[in-house]
Order: structure tokens, then C-alpha cells, then sequence
């Protein structure tokens, strides 16, 4: 398969739109709503006082704008794992809320030096490449010449299944600028968003498969599946 044969699904993807619905008694998000601290208030602003609260990518580009970023962070939790994080993700995180705030402050004016950067998340516990995508997907920060994009490990399987001949690639986090550039070359020839050929491939980049009609040798139709 080629992405150029999904154009019109591509352009059409309802990226502002997507969302997600968090309940404050989910484990994680019940412990961060319990905490004295700036995780905690800005994850109580964002559920104010109802059970549960329902997240979309164009809320946390709203947020993005804000001067306080406390609670774009906070709400993009909330937003790409609804039903709680692995182990003490959400913890470590809350504890380290200053100092991933200060770096996100510094990605707002653009990321020249990927490596550098990111040497400095990987000393926040709890937080890896896709959370941290998220954060500058959001904020449209310019990362090598390039507006961020999210890369999670959903996405990396569709690269590493190579169920489309223009999207292969082994993509780690240190590679991350080049599939910037491989994500916006591929959206610039289809003339569509980049946001909207990740939400693509996060959706159904894993859920397609080519199938042809041929005959076997007796004469009778049948349907081969191939990649």
C-alpha cells in the first residue's frame, strides 16, 4: 500500500476533534487530585469538581497558548492515557512538573540541538518519547527546522510493519528529526496536514491490509491477501 491512496481519508482526519474521557477515580489521576502541590491544582482546574473530564487535541493546543503550562501538561496526561499510566509514571512526573515545565518553556523557542534536549527529558523519570512528543505536538515547537509531531510506539510498529511502501524506517528517539522530515515531506506531496498523517497512521496504520482477486490454478476466485 502507498499513503497517496488515502489522500482523501488523510486530509479529512477529524485531528482537532479527537478525544478522550478520563474519570477522577481512576488510580493515578485520583492520587495526583490528592497532592498539595502545582500537579495537583492544575489537575483539579481541569476536572472541576466532576467525575470525569473529556480531553481533545484541540483543547490542549488552547492550553498551549497559555503563559502557565501546568496544566497543558496535566490535561495531555489525561488526554493519551485516559485509564492511567504504567506503574509510577504519573507520579514521577507530578514531582518533576517544575523542571518539565521549564523545559518545555525552552522547546517554545525552538529545539536546534535534538540530542541535547532530549538528554535532559530522559532525566525525568516516568517520561519517554511519546509522552514527551505529545507535549511538543502541542505546542507546535519547532524541533531541526520542523513543527513537532507526536511519535509513540504505535506509530513506530506501523514504520517497523512496513504495511506502507513510503513509510519504513527504523524510528528511535534519536531519530526523531528525521521523521520530522520524512512526516512532512510525505504531507507536503499529499498536500494534506502532518498532524493528520500521524493521527492517520495512529488510527489505521495497523488496521490495513491490500487484498487482490486472482484465480488458482483450477479456475476458481479467490482472495489472496498481501501487504
Amino acid at each position: 500500500m502507498r499513503l497517496p491512496d488515502f489522500k482523501s481519508l488523510i486530509a479529512a482526519m477529524p485531528t482537532r476533534h479527537q478525544a478522550f474521557t478520563a474519570k477522577c477515580t481512576t488510580k493515578n489521576w485520583a492520587a495526583v487530585l490528592q497532592r498539595e502541590d502545582r500537579a495537583g491544582e492544575a489537575m483539579r482546574r481541569i476536572f472541576g469538581g466532576s467525575n470525569s473530564c473529556r480531553v481533545a487535541r484541540g483543547d490542549l493546543r488552547e492550553m498551549a497558548r497559555t503563559d502557565n503550562l501546568d496544566g497543558l501538561v496535566m490535561a495531555t496526561l489525561l488526554w493519551g492515557y485516559p485509564d492511567g499510566m504504567r506503574g509510577n509514571h504519573a507520579a514521577n512526573i507530578s514531582n518533576n512538573l517544575a523542571v518539565l515545565v521549564t523545559l518545555l518553556g525552552e522547546a517554545r523557542s525552538g529545539i536546534p540541538d535534538w540530542k541535547k534536549h532530549f538528554a535532559k527529558v530522559e532525566s525525568i523519570s516516568g517520561l519517554g518519547l511519546s509522552t514527551y512528543t505529545k507535549f511538543l505536538n502541542f505546542l507546535s515547537a519547532n524541533v531541526c527546522g520542523k513543527t513537532a509531531l507526536i511519535l509513540d510506539k504505535r506509530i513506530i510498529d506501523v514504520a517497523n510493519s512496513r504495511a506502507f511502501d513510503d513509510f519504513t524506517d527504523r524510528l528511535t528517539a534519536q531519530r526523531y528529526p528525521a521523521y520530522l522530515d520524512r512526516m512532512h515531506s510525505i504531507a507536503d506531496s499529499l498536500e494534506v496536514e502532518a498532524e493528520n498523517l500521524e493521527f492517520f497512521l495512529f488510527e489505521f496504520g495497523l488496521n490495513l491490509k491490500q487484498s487482490r482477486v486472482c484465480q488458482d490454478s483450477a479456475g476458481v476466485c479467490m482472495r489472496r491477501d498481501t501487504h
